[in-house]
């Protein structure tokens, strides 16, 4: 009898660990998280005062085709406002869960966002005429900004801090005698606000309880151990040197699942870059996109 209820008490204490630990698909533990709250310093009728914005462009040669019409952005933005950005909290959860090192529910740590500063920069201005062999190029952009704290199962922030992210909306290219104007619709512009902004936050949240590393070294190629859709082709990873104050960059070349495979952007000496080392992935509208590749070497 005491054997029956000693047996009885195992097999319910596996189920227990069995529904509270989820596991992912290489046989880990899920970190368990929640996104909560998801608001805005802006009333939803505040974006209504561009509604019915539109803008037209003519076709001028056999290459060059305008947009006929577009609404605006904010029209979109009031609708998931309205709906408390459920559009966007799907986005993320999708996002964290597709990592297969999150599950996503109602308890575990918690992500809160406030959303601020949302503006775009209007219509696309036509570019000039620049006389011939002359060329101009003129886009539009969209920014939004996002405050995000992250807690943990006693309710302590154990991240928070503000980011923001922008994309282009459109552009106008003048070139000689043609020119080509384009636009996205308002729903295109949102959708893809949204679904940009979803992925940085679901970064933010993934790379701080599980951070970016290398899992693999080949010659001028490194293993990560995120794929996509948080890491994508194209996107640059910044790698310290161990044991030096001196950092490699790569970029993405393929991506799957839960790995990407990253090469190195440029001619460096790639002996102290080993497996278990710390990477750091640089948003592509973040101005260190644009920072310098080679380490100066000074002349004798």
């Amino acid at each position: 009898m005491q054997m029956s209820v000693k047996f009885a008490l195992t097999v319910t204490s596996a189920l227990f660990v069995m529904l509270v630990l989820p596991k992912t698909a290489f046989g880990q533990s899920a970190i368990a998280v929640s996104v909560g709250s998801i608001e805005t310093t802006q009333k939803c009728t505040y974006f209504l005062e561009s509604e019915g914005q539109s803008k037209t462009a003519a076709v001028v040669t056999p290459y060059a085709v305008g947009v006929a019409s577009s609404t605006s952005w904010r029209t979109w933005w009031v609708k998931d406002c309205v709906d408390n950005f459920a559009t966007m909290r799907s986005s993320l959860e999708a996002a964290l869960a597709s990592t297969g090192k999150f599950s996503v529910g109602r308890s575990g740590y918690s992500v809160n966002i406030s959303l601020s500063g949302i503006s775009d920069s209007g219509a696309v201005p036509p570019a000039r005429d620049n006389g011939p062999g002359g060329f101009e190029v003129r886009s539009a952009s969209m920014l939004a900004n996002f405050n995000l704290t992250l807690q943990d199962r006693s309710g302590a922030v154990i991240y928070g801090g503000l980011s923001s992210k922008s994309i282009e909306t459109g552009f106008s290219l003048k070139a000689d005698n043609s020119y080509v104007d384009t636009s996205l619709t308002g729903d295109a512009v949102y959708g893809k606000l949204q679904n940009e902004m979803a992925l940085a936050m679901a970064r933010i949240v993934a790379f701080k309880l599980v951070p970016l590393k290398v899992t693999a070294v080949d010659d001028d190629r490194i293993e990560l151990n995120y794929g996509s859709p948080l890491l994508q082709l194209g996107t640059l990873i910044e790698v310290q040197e161990q044991g030096r104050l001196n950092s490699i960059k790569y970029r993405v070349i393929a991506t799957e699942g839960q790995t990407a495979v990253a090469e190195a952007d440029g001619d460096y000496d790639l002996s102290d870059i080993q497996v278990g080392a710390f990477a750091k992935m640089i948003e592509a509208d973040d101005p260190a996109a644009n920072g310098r590749r080679y380490k100066r070497n000074r002349l004798p």
